[in-house]
């Protein structure tokens, strides 16, 4: 497969599963252990605010630090800095101090390994196999995030926090190991005048993402933590079900964007993710329909990430400056989550049910439906033209 030729690519796949699987026993029970730690639903939804903001704030760090120091030394940075996120939410215990502390450090982390992650992935894959890569590394993260999501369960519901917690910041310092050998991408000078000009259409497909992430995410979650009777290990058990399918169906679907399917498989991304919504919205905290809901949308849902990443990802290699890119469309993922959770929050205040707030992701879908269609449209036009004069370059040499 064409895919492994690129052994960049490679060791950045196998360092996104181990990250996968960190976060799969840890991060993805934090706001379900935040509301058995006694915090209250609007809480969780203030704290993930929280980090955002402080994320928004921070991110100049970043750009101040990875000129000098390097995308690769940033990255195995924000490596490191992640993994501490894990032993600070064993120490919360309702929302006092400690919680603070936790979102401090959780944002740190964040802001400096998601903005280098990106610039890395976008600089360092190939514009004609971007689909195909993007669902290559999502389909080993959901491997991951189906042994992840069961393991951790089970070991929260056995031996507690400490053990769990302990194990995924293990599991994230050695994800920093396959990037010692990754190439050190170059970093270009940029007009700071012309960053948010460059990264615009990168800048708003996140804040959609953002928006739809925090809000149906965290509350779907909530509702099938509750639909497993608040065991952690049913609820990793039906986490791990929903990674398993999301692995089967992402399989098939990447590699239809780099045959020139992208603007097809957009719509109809935004069709399956639109009735989604709508059945999770629906469907309650029985058991039985949650499960059939979970396993059901997450089997037509493997076209999500490669569809919005691959586009985000070919804007910022046609950038001058990826990092710089993924630095301002960073910022306008934590605007459109931290808005999304301040609104939840004041939902959750005149005590509606979770499912209204998984319908607040739901207007958001067309327009970033409207966004990947014309970033796929440009990106389209840009490969075709320098094939052209690839091909033009080639025949007067001939």
């Amino acid at each position: 497969m064409t895919f492994f030729l690129n052994r960049d690519i490679n060791r950045l796949a196998a360092h996104t599963t181990l990250h996968a699987l960190a976060w799969s026993f840890c991060g993805l029970f934090s706001a379900v252990f935040l509301l058995r730690q006694n915090v209250s639903v609007s809480g969780v939804f203030l704290a993930f605010a929280a980090i955002l903001l402080l994320r928004l704030a921070l991110r100049p760090l970043v750009l101040m630090l990875a000129p000098r120091a390097g995308l690769r030394r940033t990255l195995m940075l924000g490596t490191l800095l992640h993994a501490l996120q894990s032993p600070m939410l064993a120490l919360v215990h309702g929302g006092g101090a400690m919680l603070t502390l936790f979102c401090v450090v959780a944002a740190v982390g964040q802001v400096f390994y998601w903005t280098a992650y990106h610039a890395y992935f976008a600089a360092m894959g190939d514009a004609e196999l971007r689909g195909a890569q993007v669902a290559v590394r999502e389909v080993l993260s959901a491997v991951a995030g189906t042994l992840g999501p069961a393991a951790g369960g089970l070991v929260l519901a056995e031996l507690g926090a400490w053990p769990a917690f302990l194990t995924a910041f293990a599991i994230e310092l050695a994800a920093a190991l396959p990037l010692v050998r990754v190439s050190e991408p170059a970093i270009a000078a940029a007009d700071r005048g012309s960053l948010y000009a460059d990264a615009q259409t990168g800048i708003w497909l996140f804040v959609s993402d953002g928006w739809i992430t925090s809000s149906a995410v965290t509350a779907w979650s909530i509702i099938m933590f509750r639909a497993a009777s608040g065991r952690y290990d049913a609820f990793g058990s039906l986490l791990a079900i929903a990674a398993l399918a999301a692995a089967l169906s992402g399989m098939l679907l990447g590699r239809f964007i780099d045959l020139g399917h992208a603007r097809r498989l957009t719509r109809a991304n935004a069709a399956i993710l639109m009735a989604s919504l709508i059945l999770k919205s629906v469907c309650g905290e029985d058991p039985l329909a949650v499960i059939i809901v979970a396993v059901s949308t997450t089997l037509l849902s493997g076209l999500y990430i490669p569809a919005l990443m691959s586009a985000v990802y070919n804007e910022s290699k046609l950038s001058p400056c990826p990092l710089r890119f993924q630095f301002a469309a960073e910022g306008g993922w934590d605007v459109g989550g931290s808005l999304s959770c301040l609104l939840c929050a004041v939902l959750l205040k005149f005590d509606l049910p979770l499912g209204v707030l998984i319908l607040i992701a739901l207007p958001m879908v067309p327009v970033q439906m409207r966004l990947l269609m014309a970033s796929y449209q440009r990106s389209g036009r840009v490969q075709a033209a320098r094939k052209a004069r690839e091909g033009a370059q080639v025949s007067m040499a001939g």
